[in-house]
């Protein structure tokens, strides 16, 4: 039997396949770094660390992609982390091990807990710094500005928000956030369809320039719904946690339309019933997802590093997702809706008048 231990590379190819899911894409990807590299000399590493272990790690499905056995998974863990360790000690220059990552406040829920895991896992060397985006940095198009140039700049590691399309650059999906609307706790149906928030309500809503805005105005214009402008608008804001308070605490409103507020699900977890700022009067709303023609209207999150950077930030984006997963295991995951959804859905209210 083939004892011989793996090498750093190897270790590489492994991750390549478990990432990638075949040998032809992995060779592909395994290419970049080398002038060539077969499918034929994937399978020859593969072979040797499966021997190496005694276990079978990935299995060959029916459509010849291949997935990661439990011992696999277990694997895959620590052939990363033995990647990470031999780039660090193998560069010319001593690598850092703070991460400098930049996010908006709302990330911070699941950022946290991937800079804790890191710690623990890799004995306090790893760490993550977190650096808030500017407000000016928070718009769609502004990210794509400052924080993508600090990020080619190598003044920042990670950034996390929409993908960004460049040849120097990877967007890795995290999760997708929904659209949602806090509603008094009467009204019952599973959803809230988007011709009804057009028509029927009042909105606190984000800034034009803030990306769940604008997916909603765009979603808004694709429909068929007669938009009638300023009067669905109650006011434009970014400071959730205040708008959050008003709409607890203002008394209810007599004729006209019935105000809500429209949040994404990850910006809005923090506030729901029975979460770190819940709080008083929590229990008189609901979170409810909006729909459109197509469904609910759904937001990825992603986390962008440099392609150089890919090996050695294998530790922080399994963090990141260890974060993602915690969150997404809570009463109110940060993908949107709570754990128990109402068993019956009844009729949309309508909004009072006095005319």
């Amino acid at each position: 039997m083939h004892r011989e231990k793996p090498t750093y590379w190897e270790f590489r190819v492994f991750i390549a396949v478990a990432e990638n899911r075949t040998y032809d894409a992995a060779a592909r990807q395994l290419t970049e770094a080398r002038d060539t590299y077969s499918r034929q000399s994937v399978g020859r590493a593969i072979r040797k660390v499966q021997s190496w272990v005694n276990q079978t790690l990935l299995q060959r499905k029916a459509n010849g992609s291949y997935s990661l056995t439990a011992a696999g998974e277990e694997f895959l863990v620590a052939a990363r982390q033995v990647v990470a360790l031999y780039e660090r000690i193998g560069s010319s220059t001593v690598q850092p091990t703070v991460w400098t990552l930049a996010c908006a406040p709302h990330h911070t829920q699941f950022v946290t807990l991937a800079a804790d895991w890191l710690r623990e896992r890799n004995g306090g060397d790893d760490k993550i710094q977190v650096e808030y985006l500017e407000r000016t940095d928070r718009g769609e198009h502004q990210f794509q500005g400052e924080p993508v140039d600090r990020l080619l700049r190598k003044e920042l590691r990670l950034i996390i928000g929409p993908s960004v399309a460049n040849p120097a650059l990877r967007s890795i999906e995290l999760y997708q956030a929904q659209l949602e609307v806090m509603i008094d706790r009467r009204y019952r149906a599973a959803e809230l369809q988007l011709a009804d928030l057009v028509t029927r309500y009042e909105a606190l809503l984000q800034p034009q320039d803030i990306r769940a805005r604008r997916m909603l105005e765009e979603a808004i214009r694709r429909s068929e719904v007669v938009d009638p402008g300023s009067v669905r608008i109650a006011m434009e804001t970014t400071e959730a946690g205040a708008s959050v308070m008003r709409l607890r605490t203002e008394r209810p409103r007599r004729g006209g339309r019935d105000r809500v507020m429209v949040l994404p699900s990850d910006v809005a977890q923090p506030f729901k019933d029975g979460m770190e700022f819940g709080g008083s009067g929590a229990d008189r709303f609901r979170w409810v997802p909006v729909h459109d023609a197509t469904g609910a209207l759904r937001l990825p999150t992603y986390v962008t590093i440099r392609k150089d950077d890919a090996n050695v930030l294998r530790p922080v984006i399994e963090a990141l997702r260890f974060g993602v997963a915690r969150l997404e295991a809570a009463r109110h995951p940060i993908s949107g809706g709570p754990v128990a959804s109402p068993t019956k859905a009844l009729p949309v209210q309508r909004p009072s008048r006095s005319d």
